[in-house]
C-alpha cells in the first residue's frame, strides 16, 4: 500500500484489495499460506526457497529491488528498494547506502542497530523514502528529532528496540499511513493525532501524552477522533479516551487497549465501543491492581453492600463490557478484567464470535455451562486465573464447533470432565501450569477428532500411571501428545 501498488476499485478498502491480490498469488502457487486466522483469512505467508531465489534474481535484473545478504559484496547502485539481511551492527550503514541513496524509496533492514550518524545520513540524502522497516531496532532510546524531515514516509516500523521516545517532529510525517512500534515501550506525543492519513497505529506498549490546556488554547484541540481513516488501533489507555472521540472511528476493524486507568472507564467509553460496529477484533485489558469496587465506582454506579449484592455489580459491569451484541463482524474478543460471573444471556455476546480469550477474570462459577451455548465458538482460551474454581465440566452436546481449548495457569483447577458428545470437533487441547490438576481430563479418550494434546506441569500423575501400565489407551494418548 505504501508503495502505491494497490489500485483503487470503487469504494473498496485498500486493505481488502491488497488481500485479493495476495489470494491471486496464493492461487498461482507463488506464495504459500503459513498460518490462518480464526476466521479463515490469511495471517502469515511464506515462499518456497527456490522460488524466492528466482524472484530475487529476476527483481535484481529488472532493477526492481535488491536483497543484500553478504557484507563483503558490493552494495547496489541506484536501486529503489533494498532489503538488508547481513548483520551490520558494527558497520556504518551510511557507507552502504552511499551509491544507492539518490533513488531509494524503500529500506527494510534485519541487520541490527542503526547508529545516530546513519540516521543523519538517511535524513539528509534519502528524503524521498516512503517505507522504513527496521526489524532489529535502532541504537539509542530517542529517535532523531529530525525524523520529521522524512515527510514522504508512509510506513514506519521499528521493532526489538526496548524503550523509545518519539520526538515531537513526528507530526510532520503527514503522509504516514502505518506506524508499528511492536512491543516497544514508548511515549508518543499528543501531536500524533495530526496525522490524518494514519490507517494503522500498532503500538502495544505505548502511551500518548496528554495535551495541556495551554496547548489546546494556542494550537487547538487534538484528539483521536481526527484519525477517521484508522483501521487498526493498539495503544495503552490515557486521557485520549475521555469523551466520545473513540466512537467516531467508524472504520476501525481491530482495537486493543492495554493497562489503562479506570479514570477513563465511564459510560461514554462503553457507548463508544458500541458504535464501532465494523470491529472484527477487540482486546481490553484492565490493570490487575484496580479492584472490582473501583471499576464499579468509575462506571457511575453506587457501591452499597447493604442494598446491592456484589453479584449484581459483576453482572452490571460485564453487561457494559459486552455491549457488542450487534457487532456482526466481531469474531475475536479478549478480556482481561476481574469479574465474578459471565452473563448467562447468550444475546449479550457477539453473534459470530469465533475466538474468546479470558484472563485474570477470577470467575467463581464454571464458565463452560454458559460458553458451551455459543454457536460459532472455535477457540476458547482461559489463562491466568480466568477461572478460580476446582471443577470444570463440558456437558454433552456443548461446544460442537470448538476446535481448540487452552487452559493456562488455572491454579485452583483440579478436575476437567468431558462428557460423551461434548466438544466433538476438538482438535487441540493444551493444559499448561494447572498445578493442582493431577489427573487427565475424564472422557479425554472419547474425543475422536483430537489431534494434539499438550501438557506442561499438569496431569503428570495420570501420565506416569498410564505409561507404566501401557496398553491401547496409552498408545492412543502417546500418538497425540507433544
Amino acid at each position: 500500500m505504501a508503495e502505491g501498488f494497490i489500485q483503487r476499485r470503487g469504494k473498496e478498502r485498500l486493505e481488502d484489495i491488497a488481500e485479493d491480490y495476495m489470494h491471486q498469488l496464493i492461487h498461482r502457487s507463488l506464495i504459500q499460506v503459513a498460518e490462518r486466522r480464526v476466521d479463515g483469512r490469511v495471517e502469515y505467508c511464506r515462499m518456497h526457497d527456490l522460488l524466492r531465489d528466482l524472484a530475487v534474481l529476476e527483481a535484481k535484473d529488472a532493477n526492481f529491488f535488491e536483497v543484500h545478504e553478504n557484507m563483503d559484496s558490493t552494495f547496489p547502485v541506484s536501486i529503489r528498494r533494498l532489503a538488508i539481511h547481513q548483520n551490520l551492527i558494527n558497520y556504518d550503514i551510511s557507507q552502504c547506502l552511499h551509491n544507492s541513496s539518490s533513488r531509494l524509496r524503500s529500506l527494510v533492514s534485519f541487520s541490527g542497530t542503526i547508529r545516530k550518524k546513519s540516521w543523519g545520513y538517511l535524513q539528509e540524502h534519502i528524503k524521498l523514502l516512503t517505507v522504513l522497516n527496521l526489524e532489529e531496532g535502532v541504537r539509542g532510546r530517542v529517535l532523531p528529532r529530525d525524523i520529521g524531515e522524512l515527510i514522504h514516509l508512509k510506513f514506519l516500523c521499528i521493532k526489538q528496540f526496548g524503550n523509545v521516545k518519539l520526538p515531537s517532529s513526528i507530526d510532520r510525517l503527514v503522509n504516514l499511513q502505518c506506524l508499528d512500534l511492536g512491543s516497544n515501550d514508548c511515549n508518543i506525543p499528543h501531536s500524533i493525532w495530526k496525522l490524518k492519513k494514519l490507517r494503522h497505529l500498532e503500538c502495544w506498549n505505548c502511551k500518548v501524552s496528554s495535551q495541556s490546556q495551554v496547548n489546546k488554547c494556542v494550537n487547538g484541540y487534538l484528539g483521536v477522533e481526527q484519525l477517521t481513516n484508522l483501521q487498526t488501533l493498539f495503544l495503552k489507555g490515557g486521557s485520549w479516551l475521555e469523551g466520545d472521540g473513540l466512537g467516531k472511528l467508524t472504520q476501525l476493524r481491530s482495537l486493543a487497549l492495554r493497562d489503562w486507568s479506570t479514570l477513563y472507564l465511564k459510560t461514554e467509553f462503553f457507548e463508544s465501543i458500541a458504535k464501532l460496529t465494523a470491529l472484527e477484533s477487540l482486546y481490553l485489558s484492565f490493570p490487575e491492581k484496580h479492584t472490582k469496587k473501583t471499576l464499579v465506582n468509575h462506571l457511575g454506579l453506587v457501591w452499597e453492600k447493604k442494598n446491592v449484592t456484589i453479584d449484581h455489580h459483576s453482572k452490571t459491569l460485564l453487561s457494559r463490557l459486552m455491549l457488542v451484541s450487534h457487532h456482526v463482524y466481531l469474531c475475536e474478543l479478549s478480556l482481561g478484567v476481574m469479574l465474578k460471573n459471565l452473563p448467562e444471556q447468550i444475546e449479550l455476546y457477539p453473534p459470530k464470535l469465533l475466538k474468546l480469550f479470558l484472563w485474570r477474570c477470577k470467575l467463581t462459577d464454571d464458565p463452560m455451562m454458559i460458553l458451551k451455548k455459543l454457536p460459532s465458538l472455535q477457540i476458547l482460551v482461559l489463562w491466568l486465573d480466568a477461572y478460580v474454581g476446582e471443577k470444570m465440566v463440558c456437558s454433552s452436546g456443548g461446544f460442537f464447533q470448538l476446535e481448540r481449548l487452552e487452559l493456562y495457569g488455572l491454579n485452583e483447577l483440579e478436575e476437567l470432565i468431558v462428557e460423551r458428545g461434548a466438544m466433538s470437533s476438538l482438535k487441540t487441547l493444551e493444559i499448561h501450569y494447572c498445578d493442582k490438576m493431577e489427573k487427565l481430563p475424564r472422557g479425554l479418550l472419547e474425543l475422536t477428532n483430537l489431534e494434539k494434546l499438550s501438557l506442561k506441569d499438569s496431569c503428570q500423575k495420570s501420565i506416569k500411571e498410564m505409561e507404566e501400565a501401557g496398553g491401547e489407551d496409552w498408545d492412543k494418548l502417546h500418538k497425540i501428545m507433544c
